[in-house]
C-alpha cells in the first residue's frame, strides 16, 4: 500500500460524530458512573440528595440514549446494541 492510500485508509478509520452525539456520549458515561457508584449505597441510608442525583443521572442516560438511538449511533455507549448494516 502507498503512503497516499496508508493515509487515506487512516482518515477514513475515524469516527466523526457532531459535537450533539459527542456530548450525549460524554453526558451517558458521566452518569453512568454516578449511578453505578449510587447504586452500591444501601438505600435505607441515602440522603435525599442523593436519590435526587440517582434519578438525575439515570434521567440523563435515559436523554443520551434517546438521542444516540435517533442517530443511530447506540451502539456508542451500548456494545449489545451494534447493528450491521
Amino acid at each position: 500500500m502507498s503512503a497516499a492510500d496508508r493515509a487515506a485508509h487512516e482518515a477514513a478509520s475515524f469516527v466523526r460524530v457532531s459535537p450533539e452525539i459527542s456530548r450525549a456520549v460524554a453526558r451517558y458515561e458521566v452518569a453512568a458512573l454516578r449511578v453505578e457508584e449510587l447504586a452500591g449505597l444501601d438505600a435505607r441510608h441515602m440522603t435525599g440528595a442523593q436519590f435526587d442525583s440517582l434519578a438525575l443521572a439515570q434521567d440523563t442516560m435515559a436523554e443520551s440514549r434517546q438521542v444516540l438511538e435517533q442517530a443511530g449511533l447506540l451502539h456508542l455507549v451500548d456494545a449489545g446494541s451494534a447493528v450491521t448494516r
